[in-house]
């Protein structure tokens, strides 16, 4: 059955639409109440076919997302370890190998395998404590690792260790 057939109502597609700052629309109205679009931030996920939807306990949908699925909102730095709030209420551990620099200069990373975040400004200065220069230029420091993240064309198509 094509989606022409489906009667209206049982298709998993939607106009809903979350552009590559974070502003989420319907049709083309922006969704300014803040509590729902929180709620869209938080049932960002992967359908089976691997396009984005918003899953939540009772259903899912899909939608057109631009940028990033995922922000990093701050970055806490204990030790060797990072940790990353992210703009779905949830924490993860930074992989140092998946950080990235997109051609706007912000800072990508994987949040989860395949879906990258693209960190905030404030994420990012908060990176500053484990950043040194050498000859070679900046990088990132953990332990005696020293990670110089790849500026990047397509930071949400990056595959670590492969050629930007």
């Amino acid at each position: 059955m094509d989606s022409t057939t489906i009667p209206f109502g049982l298709s998993r597609e939607t106009t809903i639409r979350r552009t590559a700052d974070g502003k989420w629309f319907q049709d083309d109205e922006a969704i300014d109440n803040p509590k729902l679009a929180h709620a869209f931030d938080r049932w960002i996920s992967k359908a089976e076919d691997g396009r984005y939807c918003l899953k939540n306990d009772i259903n899912w949908a899909y939608f057109q997302l631009e940028g990033a699925p995922f922000f990093v909102r701050s970055a806490h730095v204990e030790g060797e370890s990072v940790t990353l709030a992210l703009s779905n209420d949830e924490q993860v551990s930074l992989d140092l190998s998946t950080l990235r620099e997109g051609p706007d200069s912000a800072l990508y990373c994987d949040a989860y395998p395949g879906m990258p975040a693209r960190f905030d400004r404030l994420a990012a200065s908060q990176l500053d404590v484990l950043l040194e220069e050498d000859e070679q230029g900046p990088y990132l420091r953990r332990g005696a690792e020293r990670v110089r993240p790849p500026r990047v064309t397509d930071p949400l198509d990056f595959t670590p260790g492969k050629s930007a």
